[in-house]
């Protein structure tokens, strides 16, 4: 008799600061609706901070062992007293935090991260940490607030630009399994600062954009009937119109393709932006390259393309 697999876990990182806070409570509501455990995860580190003319003190005894420990212990007794509905287990790790966490990222379904609230340089410390993260982890990564709550919009925004229909086989499934409205949103923007002029053009822009994503769009609805489904083109910059829209969403999804074979794993302009401004929780998924539908195509060099 063959045993049954057991679905892969969400991980969480925790890091023993309310930086975690958020990341901790997505992470709880999204095992909980895909029917998994949680795998808690927490990388120490092999050098501390010191300052002055040593930068950094290499530290790999029994007390930063000790330390590491007992934050990973706490936040599996925590997250076991907040979810005991869920099977939880901690991971410790050690070494570099982009290369250790993007590593676990492939024991489980989904990553998620917390994002720093805060202005200034933790702030950028944190979303470089995080997007290097986004970029590598083999699973899609999800980034959320220290401060987020759970609040039901009934949506899910997805970002679609020219040849990431693919993540359109993650976001369907996705508003299923929430019930939620699926919005599959385009924005651009031309390269032409003369073009916003004529307003006709722009208009007609629009119409023909929208007709091949409808197009794209209804071949995913056919799976997922129950899926209700918004399509809106928009005529923005891609970051700041995902960012406007996040306001009213539950989560907002964003792809990252594939790169040619010896150039490093990076996220676009977009994504970081989206996930160092966004309102609601943001999942950078992985593209495989191997779309289950023809292809989207938009636009080229700012040029809608007409169906």
């Amino acid at each position: 008799m063959r045993a049954v697999e057991r679905p892969a876990p969400v991980v969480v990182a925790v890091d023993g600061t309310d930086r975690s806070d958020g990341a901790v409570r997505y992470a709880v509501l999204e095992a909980r609706r895909r029917g998994t455990g949680l795998s808690v995860v927490h990388v120490a580190p092999t050098a501390l901070p010191v300052g002055g003319s040593m930068p950094y003190l290499d530290f790999r005894g029994d007390a930063l062992t000790e330390v590491a420990r007992r934050v990973a212990d706490e936040a599996v007794t925590r997250i076991r007293t907040l979810a005991p509905d869920l099977t939880v287990e901690g991971v410790l790790r050690q070494g570099r935090r982009v290369e250790e966490l993007a590593g676990t990222a492939a024991t489980g379904s989904l990553l998620v991260l917390g994002r720093e609230t805060r202005h200034g340089a933790d702030r950028v410390y944190v979303g470089t940490t995080t997007a290097a993260v986004a970029a590598r982890a083999p699973v899609p990564v999800a980034a959320v607030g220290s401060d987020w709550q759970a609040t039901e919009h009934g949506r899910v925004v997805v970002g679609v630009e020219p040849r990431s229909g693919e993540v359109l086989s993650y976001a369907f499934p996705l508003a299923a399994a929430r019930h939620a409205t699926l919005q599959v949103l385009h924005a651009w923007t031309v390269r032409d600062p003369y073009a916003d002029l004529d307003p006709e053009r722009t208009g007609d822009w629009v119409v023909a954009a929208t007709r091949l994503l409808e197009s794209t769009v209804a071949d995913w609805s056919a799976g997922f009937p129950d899926v209700t489904v918004e399509v809106a083109v928009v005529h923005g910059r891609p970051a700041q119109v995902l960012v406007d829209a996040s306001a009213s969403a539950d989560v907002v999804l964003v792809a990252r393709r594939r790169r040619s074979l010896g150039h490093p794993s990076r996220l676009g302009a977009t994504a970081r932006a989206v996930l160092g401004h966004a309102a609601a929780p943001v999942e950078v998924v992985p593209l495989t390259g191997v779309p289950q539908h023809a292809p989207l195509v938009l636009e080229r060099f700012g040029e809608v393309l007409r169906s």
